[in-house]
């Protein structure tokens, strides 16, 4: 090893500016002009211009005198005058180098190889030195310190390689605990991804980031704005669990709560879980994450459905849905996240809170039934999916049913209460209904949950059969309907088999029903309260005219079949003879030859003190030899039958 590495450098070149104030000025009169042709003008253009770096272009005022052209021509011609000198002193230099280099390399060889070096020796450099005189053998041999130093930079090499390698073992221990924690690491992580598999979760490469791992939790029929919310990336934590990227998850987890309110008051509250622990395991994270966006679809549908074709029966205010049950009771469906709300609020008992917990429920099955419907629209054949999608049938169903059952039951209760004030009066009223069994449609394709789900969704026509009298029997159909709840459709029905006599209703004749629907149950008590005067008197005229021979004279309110009053007297105790007939309003049986002094007179409806219903009769006969007496029964609360006095009012009537 050499002390000094052998190296051939050339000289510095000089710099080309003046090094001095002296040198400029030397320079500066060496010009034609001397100080002269010095502007202050063009010293400032040059400063100017060797600060910007631009050496080469020179401003040139065309404006100017023929003085100030003939100062830029000389400064021209000085510029040319510098850059040739410049370059011919470059050249010298370099000639002067190479040749000082070839004095050298010769000096060299001369040591060598004489003659060689002779032919390039320059005469000045052999008449000082003198051939022979400089060699470079010296370098290659040894000296005493380089001798000294070569065990040390052995050491050294020994050194430096052993540090190499002890930093290459350490190295690879580092590498080595490394793959050991990743291996853990991922071995947690696939594990639990595992777990999620063998739930049932379907788990994928994300087409995005092939490197990642996702899990479906959605649902394949979900609206749009829901499609890409049920997908989440499973993406491995610090410390190799999986961690449920979910955006919406971010805010909480959701659930839909339904509250039961009477006059203002919360009487009843769907319950709510538990938000899940952060160290849940991975399949409950999952799953929560299902119960969420299923929470904010159907709360999105509700929505929706409230806005477009509830408007008028739903309110939508600070994120709650609520209608109107009755006066005073409200139903309010609100989208909640789980841990915001007081839990001793939560938990509180409310008299109500199964009702609330069915309908969260019933709301959860109408979304899911909708999915099903999507499902099979989409696998049906021709059918394409153009425009936007109807809102889905969530509350209408349930407001609808509500409604459809409540008709019902007032229906009864009613039609019920109407038959006990005949019943009341001695008459032989019935009520019969019918509610036809929740059958499936044979032969049909539908799954059997669809199918049963559309029988629910549908509720069947109820049938009841009104008997007044044998005679005037009256059949009302209460039909469904989406938002009303029910209409109601009345049919007249034969007398009973039994009734002797025509087999017309008389009601066909006196009063008939309407061709249309009646829309609410109040509209169809009206017509069956003016019914029940119209039968009375068709059944009581017939027994007038079974009494009395002859054919029965014409009714003001037309010809009516026969029947009887049901109670088994077809006679009025006495004979009379009076001319009897039916009033112009068909609801009485007068005497004709009086003008209508004389009868009897129906009538059915409301107590306007007490607001029951009764059946009344009005009576004018004669009394106490001869009397005209006017006297009224009410039923209920009257003595006797309605038959056995009215039996007694056609019986004293006047004498012909």
């Amino acid at each position: 090893m050499n002390d000094r590495p052998f190296m051939l450098q050339p000289r510095t070149a000089p710099p080309q500016g003046p090094q001095s104030i002296r040198e400029f000025i030397q320079r500066l009169n060496a010009e034609p002009g001397g100080f002269r042709t010095l502007n202050a003008a063009e010293l400032r253009r040059e400063l100017d211009a060797n600060q910007n770096g631009d050496h080469d272009d020179h401003d040139v005022d065309m404006t100017g005198d023929s003085s100030d052209a003939e100062v830029d021509e000389d400064a021209e011609t000085k510029d040319i005058t510098a850059a040739r000198e410049e370059i011919l002193r470059t050249i010298q230099q370099s000639h002067q180098t190479s040749m000082f280099a070839l004095d050298f390399v010769s000096l060299l060889l001369s040591k060598e190889n004489p003659a060689q070096a002779v032919t390039t020796f320059s005469p000045g450099l052999r008449d000082m030195v003198g051939i022979g005189t400089l060699g470079a053998t010296l370098l290659e041999a040894p000296t005493v310190m380089t001798q000294k130093r070569v065990p040390d930079n052995k050491m050294v090499a020994i050194g430096k390689r052993l540090m190499d390698l002890m930093k290459a073992a350490d190295a690879a221990l580092a590498a080595s605990k490394r793959l050991q924690r990743e291996i853990l690491l991922e071995t947690k992580y696939w594990s639990m991804v595992l777990g999620v598999s063998e739930n049932g979760w379907q788990t994928f490469r994300l087409p995005h980031e092939p490197q990642t791992m996702g899990v479906k939790f959605g649902f394949s029929n979900t609206a749009p704005e829901f499609k890409n919310s049920g997908i989440a990336p499973m993406r491995r934590a610090k410390d190799g669990s999986v961690w449920l990227e979910h955006g919406l998850m971010g805010r909480g987890s959701k659930r839909l709560q339904v509250k039961i309110l009477d006059n203002g008051v919360v009487v009843g509250r769907s319950p709510l879980p538990r938000p899940l622990p952060e160290d849940a395991p991975l399949q409950d994270r999952v799953k929560e994450a299902r119960d969420t966006i299923f929470a904010q679809e159907l709360w999105y549908e509700i929505n929706r459905e409230s806005r477009v074709d509830l408007c008028s029966v739903v309110r939508i205010a600070e994120s709650t849905a609520a209608y109107d049950v009755d006066t005073t009771r409200t139903v309010c469906v609100q989208l909640v996240t789980l841990g915001e709300e007081e839990r001793a609020v939560t938990d509180q008992p409310g008299s109500q809170n199964a009702i609330a917990n069915e309908l969260c429920t019933i709301l959860s099955l109408l979304l899911s039934n909708a999915h099903r419907a999507n499902e099979l629209k989409r696998s049906g054949p021709g059918i394409s999916s153009r425009g936007s999608t109807p809102p889905y049938s969530i509350l209408r169903p349930l407001i609808a049913h509500y409604r459809y059952d409540q008709s019902v039951q007032r229906c009864t209760e009613s039609l019920s209460a109407l038959i006990a004030v005949l019943r009341s009066a001695g008459l032989a009223a019935s009520l019969i209904m019918k509610e036809p069994p929740l059958t499936p449609p044979a032969g049909n394709a539908t799954p059997p949950s669809t199918s049963l789900a559309n029988l629910l969704l549908k509720p069947p026509t109820v049938q009841f059969d009104l008997t007044i009298t044998p005679a005037s029997r009256i059949r009302v159909l209460l039909k469904p309907t989406p938002i009303s709840g029910a209409v109601f459709s009345v049919s007249l029905l034969p007398p009973l088999p039994s009734q002797p006599g025509s087999s017309v209703n008389p009601l066909l004749a006196l009063c008939p029903p309407a061709s249309d629907d009646y829309p609410d149950l109040e509209t169809l008590l009206t017509y069956i309260h003016g019914t029940i005067p119209c039968a009375l008197t068709a059944a009581y005229y017939e027994i007038v005219f079974a009494v009395t021979a002859g054919a029965p004279p014409a009714a003001a309110g037309g010809g009516v079949g026969g029947g009887s009053d049901g109670d088994g007297d077809g006679g009025l105790g006495a004979t009379t003879e009076s001319i009897w007939a039916m009033d112009a309003g068909s609801n009485g049986i007068v005497d004709l030859e009086t003008g209508g002094d004389y009868g009897v007179y129906f009538g059915f409806g409301r107590d306007q003190q007490t607001g029951r219903l009764e059946v009344s009769i009005e009576g004018h006969f004669l009394e106490n030899g001869g009397d005209k007496v006017h006297r009224a029964w009410r039923w209920p609360g009257a003595e006797g039958t309605l038959s056995t006095v009215v039996k007694h009012v056609l019986s004293n009537g006047p004498a012909v």
